[in-house]
């Protein structure tokens, strides 16, 4: 009775629900909507008290009308059938495959087909928010099991969905699936990679960290073919611009590391995902990264401690000449880094000059873990890596070159001089550029000085070639000058001594300098090779090293031009040497003569003679420890400046004289230290060959030329007036062209002159004063009494000083024709100044 009673009362519930559900055939979609709220209203009433019987036979009686409602027409009836359908497959009903076999089915027809059925976007999220409790409801069970091909078929659309929110929460759903089946998942986990990975270039951060968790759970259920497919687009994920985006995909790659099955087929492909996030930008991303590698090692060294036995017991101290400012990996670190690198190098040199900027500077940051991993274990893949990092040390991007810097010194500190010098040596020989110097500048700076003492030399010698230390390029220089520094740096002085060879870098630097390189290639230099070579002072490393550098140089100097490297050299050491300057007279002066030959290049020899002259006005300096000055001057004027000063026509002749006569004024400028001709006889010979052209230069074209030939014969006549050689002939040769001066166009020319006669007119020979050169005083006393009325007051002044001379000589004949000449004059104040002095005079 009890049995039938309770039939009975099945049979009256399932009866009513039957007449509610006859509101789903209405065509008025409110009444169908209402329909589910009667329907829940009739299942929740409490005075129907159902079991869990009277729910599976109201549900097979019913399902085909409120499941059906999924498919309705009306947008608001089939959201209404979606909350319906939560409600008694989630809450209601217990865990049977049964109530899912005929929910699936519609699923898959509405948001999982390739055609768009569902046309709204907030029901497809609705659905597949459904799908995912039932995931979550069922997970674990042995009911969902004959759906995953349904649900995976589902995911595969709707993680194409357009709509971001519908993409963020499959991902979520996809893996909790994985959970929910952790058996069978791996069966269709691939056919989900594609779809999954399509999200990563979704412009909304959420939906591609959503994914990046989602391909990491794939991936722990997949095969090598899955692995390989997914390890690209990760890498790309490494360049987002958003950290948290970088964040997760470390975390996903230190997750596969740890757990993945396969994991020790695919280290080589996971190492750069996490390796790539200890140089992150962000700080967090770094710490995290740092804390996940240290794991993945840790556990790495605990699976192979049998293999790592030797070096966990007796590899425990640090290398000696490990940085202070950097940590080393433990031992699973290095050694998971080391046995996967021959397969990492090759993709690092190709990826360190790929078109994107982002690749090369995340790829730079990995070469320099890698390097810090690796240890010496890198020795093997410099071959492949050097000639990359040579490209990439020239990149745009300075963070690319800071990165190749690092890693360069790193490797530098692992890996052997001997190592690493047969590999980019020979191409430096071939002809460098600044990125072969960027490396190998690092390589030195990272090495121990021991590893570097035997290096130092020939390192030194390979850059001073001509070909390789004279270049003009403005980066190439700074990189040179750097190599210069870090091999001073490691110079040993046991060892060969490669001075000369840093001393002609330098030189060669100095010489041909670029511009914007003017701050930092200076003499300075030279002190600072001399401290780091022992010496005492700048003086001395120039004493030592110029003259092998000066014939080094002379060859073909005639056929120099402005532009030709030696002639810059040249030029250089001349204005910096000092007192080497004295030590090296017979080559300079070698050199000199053929640079400044009249067939050579003009401009050269402007150049050359604007130097020279510069380096003339230092005479203390340079000739301090000079032998055979005499001769050397000798040789320079006879074969240098007598060939210039002689006329010759047109504008660059007449610069060339006025610049030869200038710089013959800077050599016969008198100085206490240095005496410049020791032998009379060579100084008379040498006035008498320069005395005409002199002369003959007053009345050059150019004011200038006119100028310094005044200068420069006065000059001339104190120094052979201090060796007892200016006779009276060779006064009365200069003191009238000297006169003529005096009526030049040029005011500055008959300035010079005035200011001059009392100096050529100071300590003359006593023969001037005998009777029979009365003629000559007349003449001179003449001359400038007719200067003496000028308008310009300075002029009128120097004519007084010139007369004040005078009258030490002939004050007779001065006071004579002053007192015939004072009625013609208007200047009767300076007639009186120079009578007065006159009187003086003894």
């Amino acid at each position: 009775m009890v049995i039938q009673k309770c039939e009975e009362e099945m049979s009256q519930k399932v009866s009513e629900s039957k007449k509610i559900c006859l509101g789903f055939h209405s065509p008025d979609r409110k009444i169908r909507k209402q329909t589910y709220q009667e329907l829940k209203n009739f299942l929740t009433n409490k005075e129907n008290d159902f079991s869990a019987d009277d729910l599976q036979k109201i549900f097979i009686e019913n399902h085909i009308y409120f499941l059906n409602g999924l498919r309705d027409k009306s947008e608001t009836v089939r959201e209404e059938a979606i909350k319906f359908a939560t409600y008694i497959i989630m809450e209601r009903l217990p865990l049977n495959d049964f109530y899912l076999t005929y929910t699936f089915p519609i699923l898959v027809e509405r948001i999982g087909s390739v055609e768009l059925i569902e046309e709204s976007e907030e029901i497809r999220l609705q659905m597949l928010q459904f799908l995912d409790n039932i995931i979550e409801k069922y997970s674990n069970t042995e009911q969902l099991r004959p759906f995953l091909n349904d649900s995976v078929k589902i995911f595969c659309e709707t993680v194409r969905d357009k709509y971001p929110s519908i993409k963020e929460l499959s991902c979520q759903t996809i893996r909790k699936l994985s959970i929910a089946l952790p058996r069978d998942f791996h069966m269709q986990a691939e056919s989900l990679l594609k779809p999954v990975l399509s999200c990563f270039s979704h412009q909304r951060y959420k939906v591609r960290v959503e994914a990046i968790k989602t391909v990491g759970e794939i991936i722990m259920h997949s095969s090598y073919k899955g692995v390989d497919e997914a390890i690209v687009p990760m890498a790309e994920k490494l360049f987002d611009q958003i950290p948290i985006v970088r964040q997760t995909v470390a975390q996903e790659a230190a997750r596969w590391m740890l757990y993945q099955r396969d994991r020790y087929s695919y280290f080589h492909k996971m190492l750069p995902l996490l390796l790539t996030g200890l140089n992150d930008e962000v700080e967090s991303t770094r710490i995290e990264a740092h804390m996940l590698w240290e794991k993945v090692g840790l556990q790495y060294q605990q699976e192979n401690e049998k293999d790592l036995k030797d070096k966990l017991d007796f590899l425990t101290e640090m290398p000696k000449h490990y940085p202070n400012h950097l940590k080393r990996p433990n031992l699973g670190c290095r050694v998971l880094v080391q046995r996967n690198i021959s397969k990492i190098a090759s993709a690092i040199s190709n990826e360190l000059t790929n078109w994107q900027e982002d690749i090369r500077v995340r790829c730079s940051q990995l070469l320099c873990s890698l390097a810090l991993h690796a240890e010496e274990d890198l020795t093997f893949n410099l071959q492949n890596l050097l000639p990359a990092m040579y490209s990439a040390a020239r990149d745009q991007d300075s963070r690319v070159v800071a990165n190749i810097i690092q890693a360069s010194e790193i490797i530098g500190l692992f890996v052997p001089f001997d190592t690493w010098s047969k590999i980019i040596l020979p191409v430096i020989e071939d002809g460098p550029h600044h990125g072969h110097l960027v490396v190998m500048a690092s390589l030195i700076k990272g090495a121990p000085i021991e590893y570097m003492a035997k290096g130092v030399f020939p390192i030194s010698k390979l850059l001073s070639e001509d070909y390789i230390c004279c270049s003009r390029k403005q980066k190439y220089q700074s990189e040179l000058l750097k190599c210069v520094k870090a091999l001073l740096e490691k110079y040993d002085k046991c060892n060969d001594d490669p001075g000369y060879h840093l001393f002609k870098i330098i030189t060669s630097l100095m010489s041909l300098k670029d511009p914007n390189n003017a701050e930092e290639l200076t003499i300075k230099l030279y002190e600072y090779l001399a401290k780091c070579l022992g010496f005492s002072d700048t003086e001395e490393c120039l004493l030592k090293y110029s003259n092998e550098l000066f014939i080094h140089i002379n060859t073909s100097p005639k056929s120099w031009t402005v532009m030709t490297d030696n002639a810059c050299i040249f030029l250089c050491l001349l204005e910096e040497c000092q007192t080497a300057f004295g030590v090296n007279l017979d080559i300079i002066s070698e050199i000199l003569i053929k640079v400044l030959d009249n067939e050579t290049d003009a401009e050269l020899r402007l150049k050359t003679f604007y130097s020279l002259a510069s380096v003339f006005e230092n005479k203390d300096i340079i000739f301090q420890k000079a032998e055979n000055l005499t001769s050397f001057l000798e040789k320079l004027i006879e074969e240098v400046f007598i060939p210039s000063l002689v006329w010759h026509a047109g504008s660059t002749a007449e610069a060339i004289r006025t610049m030869a006569a200038t710089c013959l004024k800077c050599a016969f400028l008198p100085t206490q230290q240095v005496e410049l001709f020791v032998s009379s006889d060579v100084l008379t010979a040498v006035a008498q060959k320069l005395q005409p052209l002199l002369l003959s230069l007053m009345e050059d074209a150019s004011y200038k030329s006119r100028k310094v030939a005044i200068e420069c014969v006065v000059l001339l006549k104190d120094i052979c007036s201090n060796k007892n050689v200016w006779t009276n002939d060779d006064l009365i040769k200069v003191y009238p062209e000297v006169l003529k001066r005096l009526d030049d166009p040029t005011e500055k020319v008959r300035l010079c002159a005035l200011s001059y006669i009392p100096k050529i007119f100071q300590d003359v020979p006593n023969e001037f004063t005998q009777e029979h050169f009365k003629g000559h005083r007349e003449f001179v006393i003449d001359t400038l009494i007719t200067h003496l009325d000028d308008d310009d007051e300075t002029v009128q002044n120097l004519v007084l000083e010139s007369f004040k001379t005078l009258a030490r000589i002939c004050s007779k004949e001065l006071s004579w024709k002053i007192e015939a000449h004072r009625g013609l004059l208007r200047n009767q104040k300076g007639c009186d100044e120079i009578a007065k002095y006159i009187q003086t005079v003894p």
